[in-house]
């Protein structure tokens, strides 16, 4: 044991031997370094004296600066504002403002809002690279410029106008109110998409956001910040009432008569089940299955098929001399010509030419009131009701109301008339066909036409025939009138002839001919009214005998008076226009 205690101890001073050794070689190595380190230091020192000078003493903008992408490194402020100027329209004549407002991006093209580069404040930019802030700072710009990492900001001025102008626009775009759920139908299914919520930002801010970066030349993409409201929830019960239904085909403009209104597929689809698929109504879309019903008549063939044909046209014969009743025919007429019907439409004579009045320009003419023909405003308009009339079942179009007049009249055959008057008579019929028809009314060369044009989906022709069920002949009736002398008369009415009738429309289709009833009408007879005279003569005065003798009174006075007497005769008929 001591032999081992012996052996460590004697380690242990040669060990502090070889320290104390070593150590004073170490010191001598780090005398060397202090020499190396001068020597370097002595370097940077002379390269930062250089750079400090050249960062304070260079006159010109430094090397490696640009305005934008446009070098003007070593550049005079003068050559570089011709530089800035001859290069700088290619950095923003295809540039565009980005601006993204909710989910949509708005594009605004740069040289609609900047009004010019501002030269002079961009070569300021780029001089002042290199001369802000401490030395070091100021050192250090300039050698990030030397190695093409310093970027001075190129300066614009703003077109205020094109702003306002771009702004305005994104905003009526952009700034929205939430928006309802929609629906459209496919093949046998409903989808329904979410509503969309309402998007509200800050113009104001939008606006100064803008006018910094056109001033900075910044083209960078932007997101605006916003605040949304809600969107409506999905209401199936809504859209249930909106899309179940019949199919409707296509339509046309009554404005135009040349806009095709699109077709409306037939839609049910089951409301519960469509409620449980919507559920949540977290999802963006949802599609429903449904039972579609093609609309007969598409967009597609509508176009190819307005109007062309001619259903049916008729004319009656009037005397134009009679210049007021012309004149009622005429007004009549405007009023009507060109109206519109689309499939199932409801035509109305009254409410289509309106109120027959003096400010409407309608005179007084001959009319039927409380069977007599008297002067009233309108009278005559009766005529174009008659032959639209004619028309109309010539086109086997649905009469839905019609009357004839108290007695016939002598443009139209029995049966074929149609009497109206403002507020209490109408004449009215439907579209009944598959496609709009169009009526056009004129007045010319003492005629009055009608022409009911639309689209024929047959042969079909329509005629008419009437048959007369009972003729009612007028009594010629004798009135006493004192103020006549004997032997003298005056016709007060004429007489008319009634009649009870029965029209149909005689309809061939298909090599197959059948008859329809049309109407029944029932005009009354007008019995002939004369009066006569029933004065006597004054008598002679007596002459006195140029001879003698006895005097004799022989003047036997004739006078008499004849009861009333009402005898019956057919006479002749006599037609009065209303």
């Amino acid at each position: 044991m001591s032999i081992l205690k012996n052996k460590q101890k004697e380690g242990t001073h040669v060990a502090k031997h070889i320290a104390q050794t070593a150590a004073p070689q170490k010191e001598k190595k780090r005398k060397r370094v202090p020499l190396a380190a001068k020597i370097a230091g002595g370097l940077v020192a002379l390269l930062l004296v250089a750079l400090c000078g050249f960062t304070y003493l260079y006159p010109n903008i430094f090397p490696g600066v640009t305005v934008g992408s446009i070098p003007v490194g070593s550049m005079a402020k003068g050559e570089a504002e011709k530089q800035v100027a001859g290069k700088s329209e290619s950095l923003y004549k295809d540039a565009k403002l980005s601006l993204t407002i909710y989910d949509t991006t708005y594009d605004i093209p740069v040289s609609d809002v900047l009004e010019s580069v501002d030269e002079t404040q961009s070569v300021k930019n780029a001089y002042a690279v290199g001369r802000t802030g401490n030395p070091f700072a100021r050192m250090w710009d300039v050698v990030k410029a030397a190695v093409g990492m310093n970027e001075a900001q190129i300066a614009a001025q703003v077109d205020e106008d094109g702003l306002t102008e771009a702004l305005e626009e994104i905003v009526s775009k952009a700034l929205t109110e939430p928006v309802e759920p929609t629906w459209e139908v496919g093949k046998d299914t409903l989808t329904i998409h979410a509503g969309k919520p309402g998007v509200n930002f800050d113009t104001d801010a939008v606006r100064s956001l803008l006018e910094e970066k056109i001033r900075l030349m910044d083209f960078e993409p932007y997101e605006v910040s916003t605040e949304l409201t809600d969107a409506p929830e999905i209401d199936i019960d809504k859209i249930a009432e909106e899309a179940i239904g019949d199919p409707v085909s296509a339509t046309v403009s009554k404005e135009d008569g040349k806009t095709i209104i699109p077709e409306k597929d037939g839609v049910q689809f089951d409301v519960e089940e469509a409620r449980s698929i919507i559920g949540d109504g977290s999802a963006e879309s949802y599609t429903i299955p449904a039972k579609t019903t093609a609309a007969k008549v598409t967009a597609e063939d509508l176009k190819t098929k307005l109007f062309k044909d001619t259903l049916a046209q008729t004319s009656t014969y009037l005397d134009e001399s009679n210049t007021p009743r012309t004149n009622n025919v005429r007004l009549a007429a405007a009023s009507i010509n060109g109206t519109i019907l689309n499939p199932g439409d409801e035509f109305s004579y009254n409410t289509v030419v309106g109120e027959r009045t003096e400010a409407r320009g309608y005179k007084p003419a001959g009319a039927y009131v409380n069977g007599q023909v008297v002067d009233e405003f309108g009278g005559g308009v009766c005529q174009p009701s008659s032959t639209l009339y004619m028309a109309v079942l010539r086109a086997d179009l649905e009469v839905t109301e019609r009357h004839n007049h108290s007695f016939t009249v002598a443009y139209t055959p029995l049966g074929e008339d149609a009497t109206v008057d403002y507020g209490n008579l109408d004449f009215r019929f439907k579209n009944n066909t598959d496609y709009p028809i169009k009526i056009l009314a004129e007045q010319t060369d003492g005629k009055m036409i009608m022409t009911i044009v639309g689209t024929k989906t047959s042969d079909k022709t329509v005629d008419t025939r009437t048959e007369v069920l009972e003729t009612y002949s007028p009594k010629t009736i004798e009135k006493k009138d004192s103020s006549m002398m004997v032997g003298q008369t005056r016709v007060d009415t004429t007489p008319i002839t009634g009649y009870s009738t029965r029209t149909y429309k005689v309809i061939t289709e298909n090599g197959k001919t059948t008859e329809v009833l049309a109407n029944t009408s029932n005009y009354v007879k007008r019995d002939k009214v004369v009066y006569v005279g029933t004065k006597q003569a004054a008598p002679a005065t007596p002459q006195t005998p140029s001879t003698g003798g006895n005097e004799t009174s022989s003047g036997d006075a004739a006078s008499g008076s004849a009861g009333d007497s009402t005898t019956e005769s057919t006479g002749e008929q006599t037609q009065s226009d209303s």
